[in-house]
């Protein structure tokens, strides 16, 4: 008889485990699909690390914002989640148009979420700036990806297609290299 409940938790574990990862996967697969399609320009750094594998750190341009180039809705606190609205830039990129300290109710442009890590002053010639962590920074490779996209890292302008969704959660789903299409993320 213990045998049987023994075995019964162990399949309603398994059970409930699965569940949990088709969620997450159903969760990306809808954001990817859905989700509002913007392209942000990015610099990439270094690709490899001994122990993370093969990624490439994702230096967006709105990851780095000079003070004057957008509007602030709210009071903006360091390490709390804010809100980046969109707008089409130059070029084909999305830039920032305003920074909100809460998601704002029936956004018309496209608008992520991200995590305040700095605003504070920085000498030199791009004085004060927000810096913005967000959950999609790196951009984790197969090996041969990772070399790739390393090669033309500092020759062209890399494109990051940012599939947004209604929360402001993001997800890439592609990454193009002078406007041409090389990658399209796939979660199936």
């Amino acid at each position: 008889m213990k045998v049987k409940w023994i075995i019964g938790g162990a399949v309603l574990a398994a059970l409930l485990q699965s569940a949990a990862l088709g969620k997450i996967l159903w969760d990306r697969h809808s954001l990817l699909e859905s989700g509002r399609e913007v392209v942000l320009q990015s610099e990439m750094i270094d690709p490899r690390d001994l122990f993370r594998g093969h990624y490439v750190t994702l230096n967006l341009s709105v990851g780095a914002l000079e003070e004057g180039t957008f509007t602030v809705d709210g009071e903006l606190m360091t390490g709390e989640d804010i809100f980046v609205s969109l707008k089409p830039g130059t070029e084909g990129f999305w830039i920032a148009e305003t920074l909100h300290a809460a998601m704002p109710e029936n956004p018309d442009a496209p608008v992520l979420r991200g995590m305040l890590v700095s605003d504070r002053t920085v000498t030199g010639e791009n004085a004060p700036r927000y810096v913005i962590r967000f959950p999609f920074d790196r951009y984790f490779a197969d090996k041969a990806r990772a070399k790739d996209l390393e090669k033309v890292r500092n020759d062209r302008k890399l494109g990051v297609i940012i599939s947004v969704g209604e929360n402001g959660e993001g997800a890439v789903k592609g990454i193009s290299v002078d406007g041409e299409l090389i990658y399209v993320e796939k979660v199936f």
